[in-house]
């Protein structure tokens, strides 16, 4: 095992990568693979600008969700659709990302309206304590309503519920629901024509069924999804998770086999398109698909779809879609090894999720026992409830390292003498900037309905229909927000450095440490490197740096998972950082970990990029001194592989033992590679020889080539460090 390369801190993130939170470039962006556009009642991007304009001005006097309603069915009714014969399916229109600008709009209204207002959606609030926002950006709908009723049906169980419902506010919900559904299936329609005209008949009968009924096939079931996954991106809230595609889908696929409609290869041949249709989207972190896990009995899924999903994913060889593989104790050995030799074969686009831990985490925030089995990672690694849960995991991102920077700029008279009174220091202003961040998020949540109302996506959810109320109101059955928590290895890293120069070696005083930070370490090298290299280090399991991340990781923790959130639910702790350690970084000054002012920060609970020098397992054991359940957010590790297990007969099965062995003592989520530094500096020089090779950078994959230059440097010199050693 000590054979494995070390866990790396992913250096570089893709260009393409940085716009994750900048929603909606993608829905303009043309697929991979082309489409012609057209369709009946089609408006160009002018006029249809002008005309939700028109409709905003005359919903002016009436809530927001009448103006969102009109406007999302005007753009079913109108907008360019897009067809390329050589699909199977469609699943682009132009003008995707249309409506995006009246939120950004509304929000930017509210945050103006009052300085108590001024945080809401903050970028890098406190000259980069924190970030806050409306999380509309992870989701995963209710796709089994989706999917069991179709647009017809959801907007006829919208009227059903109406006849019941108590106040104006109640029916005017159900009546937008069902008027946006409406619209959609007009879409399915003009879709169909659409299709039909450039001779696309099969494509055709498959939209017409689409409009009329629930899917009863395998093939109407995919079109229909990746249907409502355009129409939902369109109202602005990203489908960052798929479902749990092997339960979703199976009865499809086994009554066509049954029936003789499609054959294995056949419905082969749909997944492939159906992949390549959210491949060809270009989604900067990646279309999430679910597989694996315990069912509601308790029994581990693998089915043919299971099979049949990573066959595909393995052969077609894509970044995108990126795959979830639930699995735990009872999951048989075999199946975990069908799905790790695809690592094993360097197509890593895939996240590990554990059963037990990811259990345990839902059942302290109190879900029911009967939802835990439909549980999705949303977006990168973002545990919540599909179908029943308004996820919202970015709700707020905090910079674990600025309350450091907060306690040693006080006057030298008031710095604490030890590390002990450091500790506690950096704690209570932890709390504070933590409180802060929430109340931020909060004030934003509060006013949410108003600003954003979804009746599509809401009208989707079974428990918004049979509560009447919008998603942003609470209308779920479990209504979370996320608070990431960013930098946990230099937090640790640094009180460990603070005891090693202050304390133990009495290299500085206290005073004189906080000077030399100010001065972002000019002039005393010789004591950064004593705390780069003799201080202790997180992510190498040893306890004296170790103790101070699980002191500070409770802390955080216990304060975020007790709060409530502002559309009434919880905040839910999550540990990890996708590019954020760079922009918190960039406006973090020098820390007492030896780094400089404006560097990066840890990266996803692994080991500051140099300082991991025990190797994976040492990683691994740092990690489980936390308690993964107390981050209902998630907490996920990035770990690089050697790739000489692509060439080992046993690399699958070495691949399989690392992450039973993590999971079973409590790991919860883990991401890896599979190469060596000789491969990438070959890559390097040689890029176009690896045009297939594939890194994973904070939760989603990205192609080498796709790197920048110094973000392949940077990549390479992580590795390599952690190589020597």
């Amino acid at each position: 095992m000590r054979a494995f390369v070390e866990i790396v801190l992913v250096a570089g993130v893709s260009l393409a990568a940085r716009v994750a939170f900048a929603f909606g470039p993608w829905l303009e962006t043309t697929p991979i693979g082309g489409v012609e556009l057209g369709g009946a009642n089609a408006q160009d991007r002018a006029a249809l600008v002008k005309a939700l304009d028109g409709l905003e001005k005359d919903c002016a006097d009436r809530p927001t969700i009448v103006w969102r309603t009109k406007a999302l069915a005007h753009v079913f009714d109108h907008v360019r659709l897009g067809v390329n014969t050589n699909d199977l399916f469609v699943h682009w229109h132009a003008d995707g990302g249309i409506l995006e600008a009246g939120k950004n709009k509304r929000l930017s209204v509210f945050a103006k309206s009052g300085p108590e207002h001024a945080l809401a959606g903050a970028w890098m609030a406190e000259n980069g304590g924190f970030n806050c926002r409306l999380d509309t950006s992870h989701t995963c709908p209710d796709w089994k309503s989706v999917l069991e009723l179709g647009p017809k049906g959801l907007a006829a169980r919208a009227r059903e519920r109406r006849k019941t419902a108590r106040t104006d506010e109640e029916r005017l919900f159900l009546d937008c629901v069902a008027e946006v559904y409406d619209a959609l299936a007009r879409e399915c329609v003009r879709w169909a024509d659409f299709a039909a005209s450039k001779g696309m008949r099969d494509v055709a009968a498959v939209l017409r069924a689409n409009a009329e009924h629930a899917p009863r096939t395998f093939r109407e079931a995919l079109q229909w999804a990746l249907v409502y996954d355009r129409a939902q991106e369109v109202e602005g809230e990203d489908v960052r998770s798929q479902g749990l595609f092997d339960r979703l889908f199976i009865h499809y696929y086994r009554d066509d086999l049954a029936a003789g409609r499609e054959t294995r290869e056949s419905a082969k041949r749909l997944i492939a398109d159906w992949y390549t249709r959210l491949w060809s989207q270009q989604h900067p972190n990646g279309k999430n698909v679910a597989f694996g896990g315990y069912d509601a009995q308790g029994a581990p899924v693998w089915n043919e779809l299971t099979e049949l999903g990573f066959e595909v994913f393995g052969e077609l060889g894509r970044i995108n879609p990126k795959l979830t593989y639930r699995f735990g104790r009872k999951t048989p050995r075999e199946q975990l090894e069908k799905v790790t030799r695809w690592l094993a074969a360097g197509k890593t686009s895939v996240v590990f999720a554990c059963e037990e831990t990811l259990y345990e985490a839902f059942r302290r925030r109190g879900k029911e026992p009967c939802d835990l089995a439909d549980y999705v990672l949303v977006g990168c690694y973002e545990p919540g409830i599909g179908g029943r849960e308004i996820i919202a995991s970015m709700a707020a991102d905090v910079n674990l390292v600025k309350p450091l920077e907060t306690v040693l700029s006080r006057p030298a008279a008031e710095l604490p003498p030890d590390a002990v009174a450091f500790e506690r220091a950096y704690l209570d202003e932890l709390s504070r900037l933590l409180d802060r961040a929430m109340a931020a998020a909060r004030d934003a949540e509060e006013h949410w309905y108003g600003i954003h109302p979804a009746p599509l996506f809401s009208g989707g959810f079974r428990d918004c229909v049979a509560s009447a109320r919008d998603y942003s109101q609470g209308g779920c059955r479990y209504n979370s927000s996320g608070v990431v928590l960013i930098g946990i290895g230099t937090v640790a890293d640094s009180l460990a450095a603070v005891r090693h120069l202050v304390d133990e070696t009495k290299a500085v005083s206290m005073p004189e440490l906080a000077a030399i930070l100010k001065d972002d370490w000019k002039g005393h090298d010789a004591l950064r490197l004593t705390a780069r290299r003799a201080a202790p280090k997180w992510g190498n399991n040893d306890d004296r740096a170790d103790a101070f991340a699980k002191r500070v990781y409770a802390a955080a923790t216990a304060r975020v998972n007790a709060a409530k959130n502002g559309h009434g639910g919880n905040y839910q702790a999550g540990s990890w950082s996708i590019y954020l350690d760079m922009h918190f970084g960039a406006r973090t000054g020098a820390t007492p970990d030896g780094r400089r002012k404006g560097d990066t920060l840890s990266r996803n609970n692994v080991a500051t990029a140099g300082c991991g020098t025990e190797g994976p397992l040492a990683l691994m054991h740092s990690n489980l001194k936390l308690d993964l359940a107390e981050a209902p957010d998630g907490h996920v590790m990035d770990v690089l592989l050697p790739a000489t297990l692509k060439t080992s007969p046993h690399g699958a099965r070495q691949i399989a033992d690392v992450l039973a062995a993590y999971f079973a003592q409590g790991g919860q989520c883990l991401h890896l590679n599979c190469f060596d530094v000789a491969t990438l500096k070959d890559a390097y020089a040689h890029p176009e020889k690896y045009k297939d090779l594939q890194v994973c950078v904070c939760g989603w994959n990205v192609r080498w080539t796709d790197l920048s230059d110094a973000e392949r440097r940077h990549f390479i010199a992580t590795a390599e460090a952690q190589e020597e050693r």
